[in-house]
């Protein structure tokens, strides 16, 4: 089924995300032939009248934007996984609903989650055949990689990523896909990955994957022969290009982007968890004024970009990493050999390992008053 303008798109977001479906819009419009039109479709529990101002600018004069408002009480038993507890609410949830709150709408719908960035003209995936298909998804690359699906109860290992599907909407309701998925989440049942693993198992032997570059993710960077092929980038892991540790590559686009919204000014942001801030804690009672950081991961690198904004006399002297994959960071160099030092502490970045790395140091006669570190008992 082909799609005549103007072409819909939905997002499901709150306020917090505004800035972000922000900078998503302006990829839209710019990257899109000037003779296509959108009708934006913006689901919500609730989205403030400035920021509903910000984002219809962020959209230009020629596409519109249409506002839905939900009732969030009909997810408040749906808990989040604990795998995404720091990072996700129950707006992922709101997908579900998206086929039902378009009523008056027909032909095909892109749902797009909110923390990506469009390299291309959109509007081509509009004309990709569906094949019958109620969606068209792409592969979740690295769920696919692993047995996931047989736990989950899939006939085959054809897992997809729900953030971007391309919806035949006449389809999805004729199959009765969002009942099927609302008695899902009726039974009490929790899942890995939420709402992901329910349309997986509602749209299962009913989906048309899509070419990987239609959802670039985090685990599919390594299979893209070249950046361009990259149609549309998706946030989806950890590193975000909003918080200042990110070196996801493609996180000067969304910065790109974002300076061309009513949200240029808005800063980037320290994404500290819980066991960063008992880290964080733990440099300040010690009253030292040099430290490594034993771990160049993303936990790692958030300690040191906390640090060196809200903590600058201490010194971060260098990070230390058992297989680097950067010579330096912010300035920070980054080698494998733990250094000999009587003045500077360690500070452990990790949380599983935490434990494990401690005793590493100890065997390498590193004093136990030098290493920081949080490990669960």
């Amino acid at each position: 089924m082909k799609q005549v303008k103007p072409f819909n798109i939905v997002f499901c977001i709150d306020d917090n995300f505004a800035v972000h479906l922000a900078a998503l819009l302006r990829s839209i419009v710019i990257n899109t032939d000037p003779q296509n039109t959108f009708c934006f479709h913006v689901c919500s529990a609730e989205l403030s009248a400035q920021n509903q101002h910000r984002l219809n600018q962020a959209a230009g004069e020629a596409h519109t934007i249409n506002y839905y408002e939900i009732d969030s009480q009909r997810f408040d038993n749906m808990p989040v996984s604990r795998f995404f507890a720091n990072r996700m609410s129950t707006v992922t949830y709101f997908r579900l609903l998206v086929p039902e709150l378009l009523h008056s709408v027909n032909g095909l719908a892109l749902f797009m989650d909110a923390d990506m960035i469009v390299n291309a003209d959109i509007a081509d995936l509009f004309s990709v055949n569906l094949s019958n298909a109620v969606a068209g998804v792409v592969e979740d690359s690295s769920i696919i990689e692993t047995d996931y699906w047989r736990e989950l109860g899939l006939p085959l290992n054809r897992y997809f990523n729900a953030g971007l599907m391309l919806i035949d909407l006449f389809a999805w309701r004729q199959n009765g896909i969002t009942n099927a998925a609302m008695e899902m989440i009726d039974s009490g049942k929790t899942y890995k990955f939420n709402d992901q693993d329910i349309l997986n198992l509602a749209l299962k032997n009913q989906v048309e994957f899509l070419d990987l570059g239609w959802n670039v993710q985090q685990a599919s960077l390594q299979k893209l022969k070249w950046a361009n092929n990259a149609k549309v980038i998706h946030y989806n892991g950890a590193e975000k290009p909003w918080q200042f540790s990110c070196i996801h590559p493609f996180t000067e686009l969304y910065r790109r982007f974002k300076a061309q919204t009513c949200y240029a000014e808005t800063p980037l942001i320290h994404f500290i968890d819980e066991h960063d801030r008992q880290l964080i804690d733990l440099i300040v009672q010690s009253k030292t004024s040099d430290v490594y950081i034993y771990g160049a991961g993303q936990k790692g690198r958030r300690i040191v970009c906390y640090l060196q904004t809200n903590l600058p006399a201490v010194n971060i002297s260098g990070l230390i990493d058992r297989s680097p994959k950067m010579n330096a960071f912010n300035g920070i160099p980054v080698a494998s050999v733990i250094p000999q030092s009587d003045e500077a502490r360690i500070v452990v970045a990790s949380s599983a390992y935490a434990e494990e790395i401690v005793r590493q140091l100890q065997q390498k006669q590193v004093p136990a008053d030098s290493i920081i570190a949080v490990v669960d008992e």
